[in-house]
């Protein structure tokens, strides 16, 4: 199976606390982090990253100047990160400004972690990958090829869609309503087996005991939650 390569995400953003570049790599993504937009352009002379995110209120340049220089280097998706309404910042916009005049997606703050990963995920081109790791676990959603200590084995696109998502939330419990939903397309509950089978497949995979698993949890009546039986020891 053909492997797919790694490309960093190039976040533009000068400094402020809630940072960006810690929660995409939490969730898989290789980041490269400049503070300003001369340091952005001068990057993109030793690397092509697969998708630039600027965060506009951190910044002293016209945040839409930057995009379309970007744009005239490469054309790589670009997704701007707003201001709160109402700020100083808001006022400073062009009046004419929208996502559309430069950037592929436009995302406000107060930041949504989950409506900002969205947008990532459906802006990275085709073929650029994710590497999520637990604990013995390494696992890229692109190809669905899954590492356990030596082990490697490929999960089909329903498994590889699962462990994602709850790779990428680690510690919260997914609804068995919102995992039907996202993998299956559909919010019909009145059965669920094919669910229970996929779980119970998963399981197979990455825990060393399927019937007494450390990673992938039953909350009861609720649904599931992935931990990392790695860190839990740190505790």
């Amino acid at each position: 199976m053909k492997r797919t390569a790694i490309k960093k995400i190039l976040l533009v953003q000068g400094g402020l606390g809630d940072s960006v570049g810690p929660v995409l790599e939490q969730h898989g993504y290789r980041v490269a982090w400049v503070r300003s937009a001369k340091n952005a352009l001068a990057f993109f002379e030793k690397d092509i990253p697969a998708l630039v995110i600027i965060d506009i209120p951190s910044l002293r340049i016209s945040a839409e100047r930057l995009c379309q220089g970007i744009k005239r280097l490469q054309r790589v998706p670009v997704i701007l990160i707003g201001p709160e309404p109402g700020t100083t910042a808001t006022a400073q916009l062009p009046s004419t400004f929208t996502a559309q005049s430069c950037a592929d997606a436009f995302v406000q703050r107060p930041l949504q972690v989950r409506r900002l990963l969205t947008r990532v995920d459906k802006l990275m081109p085709e073929g650029q990958a994710i590497e999520l790791r637990s604990g013995d676990l390494t696992f890229r959603p692109a190809d669905g090829v899954l590492r356990k200590k030596s082990d490697e084995l490929y999960l089909n696109p329903k498994l590889s869609r699962l462990l994602q998502l709850f790779m990428q939330q680690p510690g919260e419990v997914l609804t068995r309503k919102y995992l039907m939903q996202q993998v299956w397309d559909t919010s019909y509950l009145g059965d669920t087996r094919t669910l229970d089978v996929h779980i119970r497949w998963l399981r197979e995979a990455i825990e060393d005991n399927p019937t007494d698993p450390v990673y992938l949890r039953t909350v009861r009546r609720q649904g599931y939650r992935f931990e990392n039986p790695k860190a839990r020891k740190l505790q």
